[in-house]
């Protein structure tokens, strides 16, 4: 399993949580999504090791925007 952890910008309501959680959800291998709806903070668990960019993309595809957590 790995886990990635990163803030998405601009989660201004539920239905951002929603959207930014189902986009994340269809990444292949991935098996768990948290959104915190009031700080953004977020991580995703796979059976594999997600590109940065699929998330990227996934995010960008619905209108969000990831910063990967250092």
């Amino acid at each position: 399993m790995s886990t990635t952890r990163f803030s998405i910008t601009n989660i201004t309501c539920a239905a951002c949580v929603k959207l930014s959680t189902a986009a994340l959800q269809k990444i292949h291998g991935v098996t768990h999504v948290v959104v915190d709806m009031e700080t953004g903070a977020s991580e995703v668990t796979a059976e594999r090791n997600i590109p940065w960019s699929e998330i990227e993309n996934a995010l960008t595809g619905v209108g969000k925007t990831a910063v990967l957590s250092v």
